[in-house]
């Protein structure tokens, strides 16, 4: 739901940057020297299904403790899981420099949930273990949290158009531009601060699969207890420094556009969660 701009690091730049790592493997590097046009072309396949929102239409790998098979010509599964894990992701390797910028060009802010975690390694959004043939493309590689990472996401991949969660570099725009989530302020009766609940709402413009599509990211990565958690504490000070406001006197509505706008208004980008509570905070009577 965070865009990422696509990587500065083509798949060309990868395959050639692991082939120059290769050493001591004559044999894995004669395959990639062979094979290196067809995993280029894969590349623009996968570019191509996944602006369209189609990668769920690329078949994957048969997985198994003793399954390997050639995935790519003369490329067995494990040489190319042995490309990334080898000449990819090790210190030292020519090709960990493209790891790094990937890593740092998402400014410390996970995709997958708006930003809320930091990322601590690079989720392959195709797991490798079903399209090894990705393993090293960069646009395959999202800088993701922890909890994403392994709660939300792990090893899974669709098996349909609407199963799809987001792709943050390639996705349709729509889903990175308009607002899709929405939110409401839970009063506690008890005299405490409430709560603020989220829950996706797309337009009603979208197509039935787009619908279907963000309604499972939110769930996926369970975006709602999240984004809820990270709300609490701001709740708290919004509405103390409201019903401050409220003592001067200000009429509600001035008070709540002079504190909530500033924040709704450096929001950045439409579906962050501060911006979503305020927006929720302006219409309701706090």
């Amino acid at each position: 739901m965070l865009k990422l701009k696509q990587p500065a690091y083509s798949s060309e730049q990868a395959i050639e940057m692991c082939r120059q790592g290769i050493t001591g493997n004559d044999k894995l590097l004669q395959k990639v020297d062979n094979d290196m046009h067809l995993l280029q072309a894969s590349a623009v396949g996968y570019a191509a299904s996944a602006s369209a929102g189609e990668l769920y239409t690329l078949p994957s790998t048969p997985n198994g403790r003793d399954c390997d098979p050639v995935v790519v010509e003369q490329l067995k599964k494990s040489d190319l899981l042995k490309l990334y894990s080898t000449y990819f992701v090790k210190e030292g390797k020519p090709a960990r420099v493209i790891y790094n910028a990937l890593m740092a060009a998402a400014n410390e802010k996970c995709p997958f949930c708006g930003g809320i975690g930091r990322p601590r390694n690079l989720d392959h959004f195709l797991p490798k273990a079903h399209y090894p043939q990705f393993s090293v493309l960069p646009v395959n590689l999202v800088p993701s949290c922890r909890d994403c990472n392994m709660d939300g996401k792990g090893e899974n991949f669709a098996t349909s158009e609407a199963g799809q969660v987001l792709q943050p570099y390639l996705d349709n725009e729509r889903y990175f531009n308009e607002q899709w989530i929405f939110a409401r302020y839970i009063a506690d009766t008890g005299g405490e601060p409430g709560g603020i609940e989220y829950f996706v709402q797309p337009p009603e413009h979208w197509e039935d699969t787009q619908k279907l599509r963000v309604k499972k990211h939110f769930n996926d990565f369970n975006l709602d207890l999240r984004f809820s958690k990270e709300a609490g504490p701001r709740l708290v000070t919004y509405l103390a420094q409201i019903q401050a406001l409220l003592q001067i006197p200000l009429e509600l509505e001035v008070a709540k556009n002079t504190i909530l706008q500033p924040a709704i208004d450096a929001a950045p980008f439409v579906n962050h969660w501060e911006r979503i509570m305020c927006l929720a905070l302006m219409a309701e009577v706090v």
